[in-house]
């Protein structure tokens, strides 16, 4: 998955923070350079919060990097700036599978020789370390500024490892840019058949900052600049590609990997034979009457998107669902405002998948 960080300056859109497992990004500028990283809240939620939650509050702010070892890692978040120090308290180790120590720009918690001894200070890897596989928990990756970590990672250190002049923190931030989920799910192929419409949402949110969605097909750019994108696809291989940007200084490029034959299946079928969505009449005037049924209890919510990404209307909250169940919608924000006329998606979020729909408003 290709990820590019740049300064950009987009259409406004603030969407609301939702609470809903993300990604997230976090800057070191440094005396040596500023790098980013990738966060996996998703696989490692506590590991990782934590993180942020201390980089929040300026916990790493005007630190150094205390240890220091070419070719194996450097280290950081000592308040003392000796590797003696934390932030009070300790965390659970927490590991998953698929974070592993693999490569250079890995990071991850150091601890004591004791188990869920982590708080505060962590390291970056300089190369891969499988030794250290499910001893210390990975949380994230850098994924720009890899050659200012590197450089770190070569400075002269005296015999405790310790850089000879200081290598300073000035800034430790997160980004402000949030990903949550993907329809279809990335790094899966998308299998079509020919005249198959197919569409393609991407869900972010900001607290502050700015976002533009920009998409772009086999490397051509598309018209398309909202959250999501419908089309049907010629047979052959295809590349869909969505950058997902922040002005906050940030972007990331949600890839999909699409295969149109007449032979296919798609791929999203299996959450259709779970769950599925209708809405009649639409387009809608004063009122859209929308058809919802699971074919097993499972959790389900049903919320209303505009073209910007943001929720207008929680019309089923998360509740335990079995069978058919109808809801009726007079096109009113969670305010009690009518919404302008013009297109929203509905979003039906279940234990088995997601299930999308595109409804039309009229005046």
């Amino acid at each position: 998955m290709n990820k590019t960080i740049r300064l950009v300056c987009v259409l406004a859109i603030l969407l609301m923070p939702i609470l809903a497992q993300a990604r997230i990004f976090a800057r070191w500028h440094t005396s040596m350079g500023s790098f980013t990283a990738e966060l996996y809240d998703e696989l490692v939620p506590i590991t990782a919060l934590n993180f942020r939650d201390l980089a929040n509050d300026g916990f790493y702010n005007n630190l150094i990097f205390h240890r220091v070892i070419e070719g194996f890692m450097i280290q950081d978040g000592c308040p003392n700036g000796t590797g003696t120090g934390g932030p009070g308290y300790n965390i659970q180790d927490e590991f998953h599978p698929d974070l592993l120590h693999d490569s250079a720009g890995v990071l991850a918690m150091a601890r004591t020789t004791e188990p869920n001894s982590a708080g505060s200070q962590y390291y970056i890897t300089l190369a891969p370390q499988p030794h250290l596989d499910g001893g210390y928990a990975v949380f994230g990756r850098i994924i720009e500024g890899l050659e200012n970590v590197m450089a770190i990672g070569s400075v002269p250190t005296n015999s405790s490892n310790r850089p000879i002049t200081p290598v300073n923190i000035f800034i430790l931030r997160m980004l402000d840019l949030h990903l949550l989920d993907f329809f279809p799910v990335l790094d899966e192929p998308v299998l079509l058949d020919t005249n198959t419409t197919q569409m393609f949402i991407t869900q972010a949110y900001t607290h502050e900052a700015t976002v533009s969605y920009t998409w772009f097909l086999n490397d051509e750019l598309l018209p398309d600049d909202t959250f999501m994108i419908e089309r049907t696809f010629e047979s052959g291989n295809h590349t869909l590609r969505c950058n997902i940007a922040s002005s906050d200084s940030i972007a990331f490029d949600a890839v999909w990997n699409i295969q149109v034959s007449s032979a296919n299946e798609d791929l999203q079928a299996p959450v259709a034979e779970q769950i599925s969505l209708s809405a009649n009449p639409n387009p809608f005037g004063s009122n859209i009457r929308i058809l919802c049924n699971s074919k097993i209890e499972q959790n389900l919510s049903l919320d209303v998107f505009n073209l910007r990404g943001q929720k207008v209307r929680s019309l089923q909250k998360s509740a335990s669902k079995q069978g058919t169940w109808e809801l009726d919608w007079n096109g009113c924000d969670d305010n009690g405002q009518q919404l302008p006329a013009g297109v929203y998606l509905l979003k039906m979020k279940a234990d088995s998948g997601n299930l999308f729909r595109k409804i039309s408003k009229l005046k």
